[in-house]
Formats: C-alpha cells, sequence, structure tokens
C-alpha cells in the first residue's frame, strides 16, 4: 500500500495546486505591429499545439477574406513557461487560444485580458461554460470566449459488453460493479486502470469528487473550514473499488498501456474522456467503442457529467491591433468555423448549434443540448 498511499498524496497534492494558484507581473505593450500599406499582425498563440493544423487552415481561409489583416500563429514547446515570460517582457500576444485552466487564472489574476461580454458572439455561447470561465476569478466581466468543451466519462467496448450479456450502460455504481463482474467472469478485464501517472490516475478521482462531494468543497477548503479526509471518504472508496477489476499491475500501467490493452480488446472500460478516443482508433480502426456518462452515484440517472473548458479565446487588454484582433476571434466564434474546429479537433462545442456527431462518443454527444434544456439533468463540471 506504501505505492498507493504515494500516488493517493499526490493526487490531494495536485488537487490543492488548482487552489493555490500565482499571479504574473502586468505588461504595458504587446508585439503585434501595423505596416506601411496598413496591413496589422494580429499575433494568436495556442497553449495547445495539438489545434494547430486547424487553426492553420482556418487562419488561411480568414486572411483571404481580410487581405489587410496577418494573423501570425505560435505555439512553442512549454507554452505556459512562454506567456508567462512574454507578459514580463511586454510582449504578449494579442489573441490567446487558452484552457479554462490554471494558466488562465494565473493570466487573469494579473489582470492581462479584456472584457469581451458585450460583443455580439457572446450571446451565442452556452452559459454553463461561460460560468465555468466566470468563476475562475471575482471581477466582473468575461474575460474569454469559451470555445472548445470537452467530456469525461468511460470508454467502453460495446462488442465486449456485447459478449459478457450486457445490453445496456450502467446508470447507477452498483450497476457499474455488476457489470464489472460480468466481465470478469466471461474472462475480460472489466477496466484500464492507469494509476502510474497523476494525470491519468485523475480521472477516476475527478469523475468521483465531482459527483460525491459538496458543491461548496472548494471555498470551504480554502477557508480551511473543511478536510479531503471529512469530505472525500466516498471518492476514495470508487477510487479503491476499481483496482479489484483492473490489472494487477495497476501502479506500472501508464495511458499508453491501457490504450494498446484497449485497442487490442483485452479490456472493456476506460476512465477517460472524449480526447481519447482517436488515439484508440489509431491503434485500432474497426474499434466498436462509445461512451457513457461515469456513473459514480448509487442513485440511477443521477450522476453528473463532468466536463470543461478546453479552449477559450481571450483578447490582451493593451493589444496596438484591438479591431484586428476582435475580428479574428469573431471568425472563429462563427458557427461553420467553430464547426470546422470541432470536427478536426474531436471536440465538443460552446457554440450553440455546433454538434459533435461521431457515433463514438454518442452516449455523451448531446452534451451542449443537455445543459442548455436542462441543467437538472445533466451538469457540466469544470475540472482543472
Amino acid at each position: 500500500m506504501k505505492k498507493m498511499t504515494k500516488v493517493l498524496a499526490g493526487l490531494v497534492s495536485a488537487a490543492a495546486l488548482t487552489l493555490i494558484l500565482t499571479a504574473c507581473g502586468s505588461s504595458s505593450s504587446s508585439s503585434s505591429s501595423t505596416s506601411k500599406d496598413g496591413t496589422q499582425t494580429v499575433q494568436f498563440f495556442s497553449t495547445k499545439s495539438e489545434n494547430g493544423t486547424t487553426y492553420k487552415k482556418l487562419i488561411k481561409e480568414f486572411e483571404k477574406d481580410n487581405p489587410k489583416i496577418k494573423i501570425e500563429y505560435q505555439s512553442p514547446q512549454n507554452q505556459a513557461t512562454v506567456l508567462k515570460t512574454d507578459l514580463a517582457k511586454g510582449t504578449f500576444p494579442d489573441v490567446v487560444s487558452i484552457g479554462g485552466d490554471a494558466v488562465f487564472k494565473s493570466m487573469q489574476d494579473a489582470k492581462v485580458f479584456k472584457d469581451l461580454s458585450n460583443e455580439s458572439y457572446v450571446k451565442n455561447i452556452n452559459p454553463t461554460y461561460k460560468n465555468m470561465i466566470t468563476n475562475l476569478y471575482s471581477e466582473k466581466g468575461l474575460y474569454a470566449v469559451p470555445y472548445a468543451t470537452n467530456a469525461s466519462g468511460v470508454i467502453y467496448n460495446k462488442d465486449l459488453f456485447k459478449k459478457a450479456g450486457i445490453t445496456d450502460t450502467p446508470k447507477s455504481w452498483s450497476e457499474l460493479i455488476a457489470d464489472a463482474k460480468k466481465l470478469k467472469a466471461a474472462g475480460i478485464t472489466p477496466f484500464g486502470v492507469a494509476y502510474k501517472d497523476a494525470w491519468t490516475a485523475a480521472v477516476p478521482w475527478d469523475q468521483a469528487a465531482a459527483n460525491l462531494t459538496p458543491k461548496n468543497f472548494t471555498t470551504q477548503r480554502l477557508d480551511n473550514k473543511t478536510t479531503f479526509a471529512k469530505t472525500h471518504k466516498e471518492v476514495m472508496s470508487r477510487f479503491l473499488d476499481i483496482i479489484q477489476y483492473g490489472e494487477n499491475d495497476f501502479m506500472g500501467q501508464g495511458y499508453n498501456d491501457i490504450n494498446t490493452a484497449f485497442a487490442q480488446g483485452k479490456i472493456a472500460m476506460i476512465f477517460q474522456g472524449n480526447w481519447n478516443i482517436p488515439e484508440l482508433t489509431k491503434l485500432n480502426k474497426n474499434l466498436n467503442v462509445d461512451m457513457f456518462v461515469s456513473p459514480m452515484s448509487n442513485k440511477a440517472g443521477d450522476s453528473k457529467l463532468v466536463s470543461g473548458v478546453d479552449v477559450a479565446l481571450g483578447i490582451y487588454n493593451k493589444t496596438k491591433v484591438s479591431a484586428a484582433a476582435n475580428k479574428w476571434v469573431s471568425f472563429l466564434m462563427e458557427k461553420k468555423n467553430a464547426q470546422t474546429y470541432t470536427d478536426e479537433q474531436f471536440a465538443f462545442s460552446a457554440v450553440n448549434g455546433v454538434t459533435q456527431d461521431s457515433k463514438t462518443v454518442a452516449g455523451v454527444r448531446l452534451i451542449s443540448k443537455m445543459v442548455k434544456c436542462s441543467t437538472s439533468q445533466i451538469t457540466t463540471i469544470q475540472v482543472l
């Protein structure tokens, strides 16, 4: 249990770090420019290099329609460090594509982003995701526009479920464990348990914590009015129960190990998100795979879908090309362009009317519509 204790300590430490964030220094200007012929250059920085191909495609379309605006794309290694360095040097980019995470929080603490709450494109954003952004700071206003979102749940092999005689996805924790027992009896490893690395171990932990702990936990913990020990016993129970239905070497299994085993049909379920599915289908294009909401509650249908803002768009509040920068953000927020991003990046969208229609996420693909129509049925919760 010594290794398990170290992992759990790491998870608690990681959770604590998301609560304690430091601000960067201030800046006086961006490094954008306007040429003699009036062409303006907008520096566009992405903290996620994976979306570079899609952004470059959209940049070409934008520049074709706006010949007097040039978008200079950049997404170097160690993006968060570079962004903080740019801020300190006074060369902060004009527009930033950034996650709704600790990096954004540190930037916002330094008051670098422009309030976009009065921009016309804001009315087309799902309000749940706007709340996720605004909950990260105390100031009034919208300092980054939610763009792409994600969904975390259980990825499962439909063929293995059928082989074990499972005809429907579980809606409660007891049903999930009952299905795990059926899979095990059929000679199939129920769960891919990757507790080698903190981030993969954190996925089932976060899903359980989002459903089983008080909504005011973060505030209470910051004020030292509660502890993990008082509020996370049931979360710990779920976290440990999963081990019983996974591989023996769960402490030695990492992300790639579990993906390979799943693609080979050796395990039936993984606690992961939509971002994982393209990696699985690369390994086996014939996988019959889908997702369902992680049923952490003992009450059937009561579990919440864990979701977050994967990409938000912020404009530097001291940019020299404010109109051009805003025009670029407005272009990205157009439904057809947001749909292009969603399709190519296998994401969900914060833009109303933009859908993810892949059958491999059919169990959670209506996330935006469900949130919009009935927040009492399904609630999105941000995971930092």
